[in-house]
């Protein structure tokens, strides 16, 4: 089981080091290392370059690509992808690692030997501890319906020995993800609708299993994610993830009773529990969604009760999401 590590990069000096030498560090390492930088005004490129010589002693190859700009993390995964799978050392696995992540010894390891013992499983997630190693981020995730709200096992409470259980999940995160590389030649790789970032790791999951691939979290990979290091504009974030969670929705509007429950959660949550920076979000979300119509429309698959969403009915349902948010954010003030 061949395997490369892909470490998309933007002004990463302060982890980039420290996240390469962890890959460096494996028990059963991988024959690539591949950091694609976004056009970095820090000295990322040169902490790259600078564990070559360690990664030439180990026989790993290690390729920077610096692109001409910021293509943020859904493009930039995306084009290590796919330098993947053009290599012609025919590559069985690729991982993918945020700059601001370590991995434990043993942990690529831990994903190959899941690999070759179940053909059945497309992608693969770690344990994901914050920096406290106490604390858990992400232990497999899951889809809250009908509002499609990605959230994670785990997500800030303490280890427990019921996080040790190998599983199947509806999604594991892209910041530590390793995928097996025949299944995206069959399925495709990241939409780029979600770029810059977010819920692309959800899309992909989610497409892998409607192909009958499995998507299994696996306790005995571990990592250590700082999480967000490179995207630190909490309301930016927010708004993102938000436009994201709707056009992941938008592939089930094709239903209409799935869009009839969206709406009516939808509706309930910006009445009685959204807070301000939530209404704020959802408010630009929605606007930001009808903004890009065509590629929104494309979102919405066929549904099994309707050959697809009627394009006006999706319409009226951001515009009057939108004006409900609206209307609470002036009831707020």
């Amino acid at each position: 089981m061949k395997m490369a590590v892909i470490i998309p990069c933007y002004n990463g000096s302060a982890y980039l080091r420290r996240c390469l030498e962890s890959v460096l560090s494996q028990c059963f390492g991988p024959g690539l290392v591949l950091v694609v930088d976004d056009a970095s005004t820090d000295d990322s490129v040169a902490a790259a370059n600078a564990c070559g010589d360690k990664a030439a002693e180990l026989g790993i190859r290690l390729e920077v690509i610096q692109n001409a700009g910021n293509l943020g993390f859904t493009r930039t995964a995306n084009l290590g992808l796919r330098r993947v799978l053009s290599d012609p050392a025919g590559y069985d696995c690729a991982f993918l690692l945020n700059q601001d992540a370590t991995v434990d010894p043993d942990c690529l390891a831990q994903l190959q030997a899941l690999f070759v013992q179940h053909a059945d499983v497309g992608a693969a997630g770690c344990k994901i501890f914050y920096p406290d190693r106490a604390t858990l981020q992400h232990a497999g995730g899951y889809l809250a319906r009908p509002r499609m709200v990605g959230l994670h096992f785990g997500h800030h409470q303490r280890d427990e020995p019921r996080f040790d259980e190998l599983r199947d999940v509806d999604f594991v995160t892209g910041a530590a993800m390793a995928l097996r590389t025949e299944v995206l030649r069959r399925v495709g790789l990241f939409d780029e609708v979600f770029s810059p970032g977010y819920y692309e790791d959800v899309d992909l999951c989610v497409r892998l299993r409607e192909e009958g691939w499995r998507v299994v979290y696996c306790p005995r990979a571990v990592a250590t994610h700082a999480e967000s290091a490179a995207f630190s504009d909490w309301p930016a974030r927010l708004a993102l993830s938000q436009r994201n969670r709707l056009l992941f929705a938008l592939r089930y509007m094709g239903a209409p009773s799935f869009r009839d429950e969206f709406e009516g959660a939808e509706r309930a949550y910006l009445r009685a529990d959204a807070g301000l920076d939530d209404l704020c979000s959802l408010a630009l979300a929605y606007g930001r969604v009808l903004l890009m119509l065509q590629a929104a429309l494309r979102m919405c698959l066929p549904g099994p009760q309707c050959t697809r969403a009627d394009p006006c009915e999706i319409i009226r349902l951001l515009a009057v999401l939108r004006e409900e948010a609206l209307r609470a954010i002036r009831d707020v003030r």
